[in-house]
């Protein structure tokens, strides 16, 4: 496993952990991140080496006809009190925990009983605080099987509980505020194979807007919510919040990875696993960063918010399968 180099670096000036990197304790910190070129004003640093954490199975579930998961990093979300630990990845079954410093803890989720007890792959990850359940990380799962829905993690424990049983949960997002649909009440929402929901309960949710199997990842700021619809063509829509109209932001690209933490009135995405970029509702682009090498994917990425200690940049999770290689990269602004 490579040394966690960015975590080494600010050590090594005589602070510790995620703070010292979004200080920037160094700015010669990007050894090994060749292949990621950063827009103007913007920096990018190897925040923590992942590889190796959860060694890498192309068959590491399987139930028994014809699905078979892996389980690479797929998703990242940023953790807030009273959560210890400041970032979560998932990884097929696997949820690695990852301390200020970098010190990754796993927690295995892996059903007893195929399709029954557990998620078959943990696709999506929000931090989310709704006052039945408080502060937990919040699990989308998604399969062939029957070990879909949406689950929350105790911060405490790392315990695991199955909140719905909706089939094919693609999207989860948290509203710290309710501003959405103006309820506000802070509320987690989700879409499955059949509509897109705002969490009332344990079990229980509003439907937002009907779909037909064709939205994945979702977001959710004051004026609307997000999601990738590939109803037509492969396109970020928004679903405007009262109205709950639906209308494209932008098309024709291969794949849209909404980011998790928001905005008001733009959307953050990894677009074609190789940019990370933001798009006002108007359709403007703006290009944050992207890989220059095909082999290096970007899977997923977060945008944490202060209090956070990496609170104003992004933390993106790149996978290279070539390489058997799993890494973090922070991106700031700074030059």
């Amino acid at each position: 496993m490579r040394v966690q180099l960015a975590v080494l670096l600010a050590m090594s000036c005589g602070r510790t952990g995620f703070d010292a990197v979004h200080d920037g304790a160094t700015a010669t910190d990007d050894g090994g991140l060749e292949h990621v070129q950063a827009s103007s004003g913007w920096t990018a640093r190897l925040l923590v080496d992942l590889t190796g954490v959860v060694p890498y199975r192309p068959d590491d579930f399987s139930d028994g006809s014809d699905e078979v998961l892996d389980n690479a990093p797929l998703d990242i979300a940023a953790l807030y009190a009273p959560f210890a630990s400041s970032l979560a990845v998932s990884a097929g079954r696997d949820v690695i925990e990852l301390a200020g410093d970098g010190t990754p803890t796993v927690h295995d989720y892996r059903p007893a009983v195929p399709d029954t007890t557990g998620p078959d792959a943990c696709t999506h990850l929000v931090f989310g605080a709704p006052a039945d359940v408080g502060a937990a990380l919040w699990i989308g799962a998604s399969s062939e099987g029957q070990g879909d829905g949406v689950y929350h993690v105790d911060p405490t424990t790392w315990a695991i509980t199955r909140d719905a049983t909706n089939n094919n949960v693609n999207g989860i997002a948290w509203d710290a505020t309710g501003a959405y649909d103006a309820t506000g009440v802070p509320a987690i929402y989700f879409l499955d194979e059949s509509d897109v929901y705002r969490r009332d309960g344990s079990g229980s949710g509003t439907p937002i807007y009907p779909e037909n199997d064709t939205m994945e990842t979702l977001g959710v700021a004051a004026s609307a919510l997000y999601v990738e619809n590939t109803a037509t063509d492969i396109e970020l829509d928004r679903i405007y919040s009262g109205t709950h109209m639906l209308q494209a932001i932008t098309t024709n690209e291969t794949s849209f990875q909404i980011v998790d933490g928001g905005a008001t009135t733009s959307v953050a995405v990894i677009r074609d696993g190789t940019t990370l970029a933001i798009y006002a509702d108007d359709g403007t682009e703006q290009d944050i960063a992207r890989s220059t090498d095909p082999t290096w994917i970007w899977q997923a990425a977060t945008a944490p918010q202060p209090p956070h200690p990496l609170a104003g940049g992004y933390v993106v999770l790149e996978s290279n399968r070539t390489l058997d290689r799993d890494d973090l990269v922070y991106l700031a602004p700074g030059s």
